[in-house]
């Protein structure tokens, strides 16, 4: 079994346990779970409450963006930056969005990102700050704009994500927003096994370096980097017109392209 993501930066670990997911879980429990995921929706739906969800366009969000479907369920919001995102994953958010999706920019773009030198490649408490600026704030105000009584996530206990006090499914932060994570219980086997059955598709990143690790998000938000050369040598094996567009304000990119020879 697979642990949590945080721990493991071997992409081929993930490939072949999405290859394997087929093999562990039958038809039947598949059938199974995404069944128990849609009637517990369905249930919120009876009882009133109005939901929407969370969508990143990464595994556990197209995981959840089918049992949503399944339920009847179609608004849902995007969050991500002005001008910090990676050109071949805004290709690709385009042309897979849910069409019922909201997408909200943060101004965060490479003027921003020279006056927050910290929030480059950040380690520790700086890299969850990325979560604050752009996805939460924009989940915050798809909340408040659509009266929402919950906001489903693809969050999983799995991928070491909060889920809410011990044994609970869901929690009110202090803007008096209701996460809930309808797949919170799902193993990283059965998330894939969705995936690969019914045939979900992915985006680019998890072909990237340790892109299972890293997931969705704007460059300068690669956490677990070693070091600043790190996350620019990183984003140069991905898409060296990043680095090199990043060069035109950042001190820091045009300095690692001139020591590195690439310049």
């Amino acid at each position: 079994m697979l642990g949590r993501k945080q721990a493991l930066a071997d992409n081929q670990v993930w490939t072949d346990a999405m290859h394997r997911a087929a093999e562990l879980v039958t038809d039947t429990e598949l059938d199974d779970l995404i069944g128990r995921a849609v009637e517990g929706i369905r249930a919120e739906q009876a009882a009133g409450r109005v939901i929407g969800y969370g969508w990143s366009g990464g595994k556990d969000s197209q995981a959840l963006r089918y049992v949503m479907d399944a339920a009847g369920v179609s608004d849902c919001v995007l969050g991500i930056t002005a001008g910090l995102e990676w050109p071949a994953m805004l290709r690709w958010l385009t042309d897979h969005m849910p069409p019922a999706c909201d997408v909200i920019a943060a101004p965060l773009d490479l003027h921003w990102l020279a006056a927050h030198p910290h929030m480059l490649f950040p380690q520790g408490a700086d890299g969850s700050k990325w979560f604050g600026l752009v996805q939460h704030k924009a989940q915050r105000d798809f909340y408040v704009r659509r009266q929402l009584d919950l906001l489903a996530l693809g969050r999983r206990r799995k991928d070491g994500n909060y889920i809410g006090p011990k044994g609970a499914d869901r929690y009110t932060n202090r803007a008096g927003i209701t996460r809930w994570s309808p797949i919170a219980d799902w193993t990283h086997e059965q998330m894939f096994a969705l995936l690969v059955r019914r045939e979900v598709p992915l985006p680019p990143c998890y072909g990237w370096p340790r892109g299972w690790q890293i997931g969705t998000g704007a460059w300068p938000a690669r956490q677990w980097t070693t070091s600043p050369d790190h996350g620019w040598s990183e984003c140069w094996q991905i898409d060296p017109d990043v680095v090199r567009h990043a060069a035109t304000v950042l001190p820091q990119a045009a300095d690692w392209l001139t020591r590195t020879g690439n310049g």
